[in-house]
């Protein structure tokens, strides 16, 4: 590593909250072991690499950059995503056209990267982003192989679903507000007898929809992951036994990924409902059904204390990978790394297991799932 060597720091791909509290926490250890070492800032994700350099990055910032910004959500940095470092598929019409753009883009960054002399890249991000910082890695060491670079990845994303990590920045965030969302909403319908489909994000994992029905005391949880849950038989048998039951409301949460496997999803689950001869001969009248979407909120506010200090603590473990080249106590490990935490202590694995093992998802042995079939409403439940 060349000494007078730069690290580089973005964040990417969704939003999360925390992230700037990472991007903090990178800059201060760098900096308390290294105070003359030059950190870049990108702007705009992986898009701050590949455009002017004038326009798109922060040289040789210092604490100034990362004052007063722990308790904001977002990101100050900006980010984004990059359709071009999305390989096309192979039928694809334009295929030709977005294989040159994606070659056109590379080249641009890998250039970028070499002029500004940077040995590591500090990605703030979830899945995709890591897949777009293994394929720059990649090929910035194809095109300059005498230069040392390496990616460090810091998991950011409410998904919760990279491989390696018990938990990303920003989860606590999002389950918080949703969890809050479920609460306000319980007393709106608990006074009008209704049931309510609440569509929360998540598009291929359900974590923050398992997570938040079983904080939030929810009756039904629909993820993408477990197909037995998509069933809207089932679901309507579920609330029939609980109408029986005396059960004066219902909250039905669902991940949007069923919603985008099953279009109409929650349309037809809530005409079905409202249909439903059993829970009608009950009451007396068909149960009235709302469909509310929390959506992008979720990912709003400032970050809670938990993603804030796991965030302190990722960000200090990448600093400690680029300067020691591994963490404190542990063997070195070379290449490019994704940092993440088991319970309080930080993990480190190479950022090709975890490309390859992400996302992460919900399986019906997972302990969550299995818990949330114990708490919700059952229609062969004895009591």
């Amino acid at each position: 590593m060349h000494e007078t060597s730069s690290v580089g720091i973005l964040t990417s791909g969704g939003d999360a909250p925390g992230m700037n509290s990472a991007v903090r926490a990178a800059f201060r250890s760098l900096k308390m072991r290294e105070p003359d070492r030059e950190i870049l800032f990108f702007r705009e994700g992986f898009r701050g690499l590949a455009r002017r350099l004038d326009s798109s990055s922060d040289r040789n910032v210092d604490r100034r950059a990362v004052r007063d910004i722990i308790h904001r959500g977002g990101t100050f940095l900006g980010t984004g995503r990059v359709p071009e470092l999305v390989l096309p598929d192979a039928d694809a019409p334009d295929r030709d056209d977005r294989l040159a753009a994606r070659e056109a883009f590379l080249k641009v960054a890998v250039a970028n990267l070499y002029q500004m002399n940077l040995s590591h890249l500090v990605v703030v991000g979830g899945d995709g982003s890591f897949r777009g910082a293994r394929l720059i890695a990649d090929t910035f060491r194809e095109t300059f192989p005498k230069r040392p670079f390496s990616v460090v990845g810091i998991p950011a994303t409410i998904d919760n679903d990279i491989f390696g990590s018990q938990y990303s920045i920003g989860f606590d965030t999002a389950l918080n507000n949703v969890v809050d969302a479920i609460r306000k909403i319980r007393d709106t319908v608990e006074s009008h007898k209704r049931a309510i489909i609440l569509e929360v994000m998540g598009n291929t994992s359900g974590w923050l929809a398992l997570q938040s029905a079983i904080a939030g005391g929810a009756a039904i949880v629909a993820i993408p992951e477990v197909e037995a849950t998509h069933d809207h038989a089932a679901i309507v048998s579920r609330l029939a036994a609980g109408v029986r039951r005396d059960y004066r409301y219902f909250i039905i949460v669902v991940a949007e990924g069923v919603q985008r496997m099953l279009p109409d999803w929650s349309q037809r689950l809530a005409e079905k409902i409202e249909h439903d001869t059993a829970t009608r001969d009950v009451l007396g009248a068909p149960m009235e059904v709302r469909i509310n979407s929390i959506g992008h909120l979720a990912r709003g506010g400032s970050p809670s204390a938990f993603d804030n200090t796991l965030a302190g603590l990722l960000g200090s473990a990448a600093a400690d990978v680029i300067q020691l080249g591994h963490l404190p106590g542990e063997s070195p490990i070379e290449g490019d790394v994704v940092v993440g935490c088991r319970g309080p202590y930080p993990v480190v694995h190479p950022l090709s297991e975890v490309v390859a093992k992400s996302p992460r998802l919900v399986t019906e042995e997972s302990p969550l799932f299995q818990l949330s079939q114990k708490l919700m409403l059952q229609a062969a439940q004895p009591f």
